[in-house]
Parts: structure tokens; sequence; C-alpha cells
């Protein structure tokens, strides 16, 4: 997995938001209005967005994903029944 994280590069991904977020903010300097959405809206998507962020960062961090990780918990596990 962490081989494939280190394939991906974000520069393209923050080349992309940049570029996304200047339109949007040059549009509205000049009085044009590009995403239409109102504050109810952005709140709602950001909370759904936090939800989200947060439901899988704390499934991945509460879980084994890779046999390192497993066999490391059977480690722990062993060292925590000599230690009763």
């Amino acid at each position: 997995m962490k081989k494939q994280l280190k394939k991906i590069d974000n520069k393209w991904v923050r080349l992309i938001a940049m570029t996304v977020v200047f339109i949007n903010a040059a549009a509205i300097m000049f009085g044009y209005e590009l995403l239409p959405f109102d504050n109810e809206t952005i709140i709602a998507g950001i909370s759904v967005g936090a939800l989200a962020g947060t439901e899988i960062w704390n499934h991945w961090k509460n879980n084994n994903w890779t046999p390192e990780a497993e066999r490391a918990q059977k480690y722990l596990d062993g060292e925590k029944e000599v230690n009763k």
C-alpha cells in the first residue's frame, strides 16, 4: 500500500485545486458566480466531508490491514497474556 501511495504525485491535485480556487475567486471579484452554493450548502458539504473523513480515518487506524500489523498485534496480545 505504501508503494502505491508513493507513486501518487499530488502536485497535479494541488495544481488543479489551486486553479479552480483562483478562477472562482477571480470570477467573484468581477461579479460572476461560477459556483452557485449558498452558506448552508457549503456548511452541509463540509460537515459530510468531515464525517466521511473521520470515519475512514477511524476505521483505518483501528484495524490491522497489513500482514506486518497482524503479526505485531499477535505479538502484542502474547505479551499482554504473559504480563497478566
